[in-house]
């Protein structure tokens, strides 16, 4: 009979209760964890994000992971991550109440992206430009990794939860090479060489909206848990309602053989799919027809690239450079031949349109980076450097993109 995975769901308004019955569905954290080992923990640290907005791990969930494996033994217990490019780890442990929760708990805090000490692990058969990645011992030689991440829409892959999580146990060069070639890919690669024992995934709040940065807080209550990444990621986007046939992290583990994605092939304990369902709002799978004033050539695209021009189509009428710039045609997925039109006009989305670079406005990147395509609408020149002056500009643009957000949200509960 063919082995399946078991995803354990738990839904309460204790997070300390949650936290020990999924553990106690997947065979008890003492069973779990070896006695006198060292286990790294790795939220979702990625950003600047106050407790409650959803763009980072809940740190009470944290809290009650550090106390759960301390109780099984565990001898030494690191909460580590690798912010996001021109993010600092530390700042972003803060902002999120990582870093208190840490000391309060005797918990190391670990910034992935300052260690020196690293080892260079060849990729055996990548599906992707990674061949080979430089990783810290630390994260090698420790017994265990426990995978904490926060479900959310993301504009560069839809949804983050645990395969793109452990995104973030990379240093910098990496991150960004990862994003030159196909992500989903690279990311598998990764989880190839490092993966964890076990992802305890955080549906407390998961982020509904244009995350990662304009998440929607979506009042959930859940704990999901299990062994398997991909499982726990199929099962996620079950309860609230992403059909995981529109994603492409699910074609990509499977060809890496890192876990299973039918429903019939995973085993949930706890509460059932049914029992937890919310329907959450995913923006970034809006149809073009969204978007009748742009000329938008999508076929044989992939759903990152598809997913960043509906964030981008949103973040030009944020920005209110929507009807000034509807002369773009904008171009994803590869193509053999596109139309005769000044290279202005031509705005070509991703690096499966490198070899017609010429003829347009090229954005870098597999995918690009989040506000990339925005800016070559509006800049009409090439993005291709998460470089000098990219934060700046994020930065100036988030308050007004924030209250467009908060305008749309507050529209969208009026009409429920």
């Amino acid at each position: 009979m063919e082995k399946k995975s078991i995803v354990a769901i738990a839904k309460d308004s204790s997070i300390e209760l949650m936290v020990n019955q999924v553990l106690e569905e997947l065979g008890g954290a003492e069973n779990l964890i070896r006695k006198n080992s060292t286990v790294i923990l790795k939220p979702n640290a990625g950003h600047l994000g106050a407790p409650g907005t959803s763009i980072n791990t809940h740190p009470e969930l944290l809290r009650y992971v550090i106390r759960a494996v301390r109780a099984a033994g565990a001898k030494r217990v690191i909460v580590g991550e690798a912010a996001a490019i021109g993010c600092d780890t530390m700042a972003c442990f803060e902002s999120a109440g990582h870093a208190a929760v840490a000391r309060e708990e005797g918990a190391e805090l670990y910034d992935i992206k300052s260690d020196k000490d690293l080892i260079t692990v060849q990729i055996r058969d990548a599906r992707s430009d990674i061949k080979s990645i430089r990783l810290p011992r630390l994260l090698l030689e420790a017994e265990h990794i426990i995978n904490l991440p926060i479900f959310k829409s993301h504009a560069s892959m839809v949804f983050s939860c645990a395969l793109k999580n452990i995104k973030g146990v990379v240093q910098d060069k990496v991150h960004y090479e990862m994003h030159k070639t196909n992500l989903a890919m690279a990311m598998m690669d990764v989880w190839s060489v490092v993966r964890a024992d076990l992802t305890i995934a955080d549906l407390i709040y998961p982020a509904e909206g244009f995350g990662p940065h304009s998440a929607v807080p979506l009042d959930m209550g859940c704990v999901v848990a299990s062994k398997d990444p991909v499982a726990l990621d199929a099962t996620a986007c079950r309860m609230v309602g992403l059909d995981i046939n529109v994603v492409d992290y699910f074609k990509a583990a499977k060809e890496r053989g890192l876990g299973v994605s039918d429903e019939d092939k995973i085993i949930t304990k706890g509460k059932s799919i049914d029992e937890v369902y919310k329907k959450a709002w995913l923006p970034y799978l809006e149809k073009f027809e969204t978007w009748p004033e742009y000329n938008i050539m999508h076929e044989n695209s992939c759903s990152s690239c598809q997913s960043l021009v509906a964030f981008s189509m949103e973040k030009l009428k944020a920005l209110g450079e929507y009807e000034k710039n509807k002369d773009a045609i904008i171009v994803l997925g590869a193509k053999k031949e596109l139309p005769d039109v000044p290279k202005e006009r031509l705005i070509l989305c991703g690096n499966c349109l490198t070899k017609w670079r010429s003829k347009g406005v090229a954005v870098h990147g597999c995918p690009p980076s989040e506000p990339h395509i925005a800016w070559a609408v509006i800049d009409r020149e090439d993005q291709t450097e998460i470089g000098e002056g990219f934060r700046e500009r994020m930065a100036a643009e988030e308050p007004i993109w924030n209250a467009y957000i908060d305008k749309i949200v507050k529209e969208k509960r009026k009409e429920e």
